[in-house]
């Protein structure tokens, strides 16, 4: 099934060149010029400040919620590499599910610009934050009970406290690699003819949150539908970014599987509060 999936889409890059180029060279802007200069100084003094705090032996949960949520993703799961060890193995996939969002400055100030709507922006935040904050309080009440709650066999010591900038530097790359993936994905899909307008719009953000959350913000229209889907798309965050933060998570025994499933939740909890709210607050 994989073969045959892998050879239409190499099928589709051979068809569409010229398409499948320009989404790749946007991806690469976007990567660039929004995702570079923002991630790999925060990344890099996180690991700094990490690897001193560990020293120090203050406790890593409070920490790395904190520099997780204010850094979106990856720079959560980067902060949680970093302190893997030191976090009980039912600790490290609640803040998994806790810090897996995207960046608070991505949603006040990038999906702003696109809605012009700064009560729905904060708004979006909050059920961002508090659908999170559900997800992550879920996962932690059931940890006992998923698979492989005791501690996972891990790496030695985390590298990346000795090196942090070359570390940092190969995971930034290995982000720009999960952005331009997932976007050329999404401008294919969206040549298909039952992916246009709304369903197109949520396939796109299903794949990769950033193009995916401009889609839907063009979609629908103003309103509590479009309020409703820009909550679950971002609290599911994409495809492309939970790939992304599974690089910094695998050597933690973290699966896809784990992060799939709290996003899920993560999702259904921030659409449920933003129809809970949208009507009260707007």
């Amino acid at each position: 099934m994989r073969i045959a999936l892998y050879a239409a889409v190499i099928a589709c890059l051979i068809r569409f060149p010229q398409h499948t180029a320009r989404a790749a060279a946007d991806a690469l802007t976007v990567w660039g010029l929004d995702v570079v200069p923002s991630l790999f100084p925060y990344m890099v003094f996180c690991r700094l400040l990490s690897g001193r705090l560990r020293e120090q032996r203050i406790p890593a949960a409070p920490c790395a919620a904190l520099l997780g949520l204010l850094g979106g993703s990856p720079s959560g799961a980067s902060v949680l590499a970093a302190y893997g060890e030191s976090l009980p193995r039912r600790t490290l996939l609640a803040l998994c599910a806790l810090t897996g969002t995207i960046s608070p400055m991505f949603t006040l100030g990038t999906v702003q610009a696109w809605t012009q709507d700064e009560a729905l922006s904060r708004l979006l935040l909050l059920c961002q934050m508090m659908g999170a904050a559900m997800a992550g309080a879920c996962v932690y009440g059931l940890g006992g009970h998923l698979h492989g709650a005791g501690r996972a066999p891990r790496e030695s010591a985390c590298a990346a406290q000795d090196h942090p900038i070359a570390q940092s530097v190969d995971a930034v790359l290995q982000v720009g690699g999960c952005i331009v993936l997932y976007s050329v994905l999404a401008a294919l899909l969206r040549l298909l003819p039952f992916a246009q307008g709304q369903a197109g719009a949520l396939l796109h953000a299903l794949l990769e949150i950033s193009g995916g959350a401009h889609a839907l913000s063009a979609a629908f229209a103003p309103g509590s539908s479009r309020a409703i889907a820009l909550a679950a798309a971002c609290g599911f965050s994409g495809l492309s970014i939970l790939s992304q933060n599974l690089t910094f998570l695998r050597p933690l025994g973290v699966r896809m599987t784990h992060l799939l499933a709290f996003a899920a939740l993560r999702a259904l909890s921030a659409a449920g509060i933003m129809a809970l709210l949208y009507g009260l607050i707007t």
